[in-house]
């Protein structure tokens, strides 16, 4: 049976790495691969022996999409990798573009949307910081941050073109419900699919 594909659309902070954790922990006989889009980005960086933080991740997408105008830049490296996966379930983690749903949909795949609110995603995305310029980040500054034209997308994409929502502003064991929950729909859908 070919593989689940879940994209995950989130602003900064609402869970998707906790999603991530909960499925294992959920799905434990399964094998679940999570390619990032970001890991496109943080090669390049690398290669070009630049730090990772969120201003150049930002600066760098931006300048490939207008270089190339091409809003789906990311979709063929993404294609590439996801190609060579071996797995029951793989998660697209951090689309960005409603561009990159279209490569979420070449691959069968689900998108869900995580939201939570502002003020507890500042507290949770400041201890577990993704980016070295997160670690010490004021609520100014994250507040910023949440006004920029990528944040704002990530809220029209969840909001417009979800298959699914969770709202991620309760206990750890009550995400965990939603994610089990949603997960029997997509399983089912998928069976159904199949015979």
């Amino acid at each position: 049976m070919k593989p689940i594909c879940i994209g995950l659309v989130a602003e900064k902070g609402a869970g998707k790495g906790l999603f991530i954790k909960a499925l294992q922990k959920i799905m434990p006989d399964k094998n679940i691969v999570s390619v990032r889009f970001s890991d496109v980005l943080t090669d390049i960086l690398s290669i070009l022996a630049k730090e990772r933080t969120r201003k150049n991740m930002q600066t760098l997408v931006t300048a490939l999409r207008n270089a190339f105008h091409d809003d789906g830049i990311l979709n063929a490296p993404m294609r590439n990798r996801i190609k060579k996966i071996s797995a029951d379930i793989i998660i697209l983690d951090g689309l960005r573009k409603s561009e990159e749903i279209l490569l979420l949909r070449e691959f069968n795949g689900v998108l869900i949307y995580i939201s939570a609110n502002a003020r507890n995603r500042f507290e949770w995305r400041k201890k577990d910081a993704e980016n070295k310029d997160e670690y010490n980040m004021s609520w100014e500054q994250f507040i910023k941050l949440e006004q920029s034209p990528a944040e704002a997308s990530i809220r029209t994409m969840g909001e417009t073109m979800a298959d699914y929502k969770i709202e991620n502003n309760g206990t750890v064991e009550g995400f965990e419900e939603k994610i089990k929950e949603i997960m029997e729909l997509i399983i089912a859908k998928k069976i159904k699919k199949a015979s």
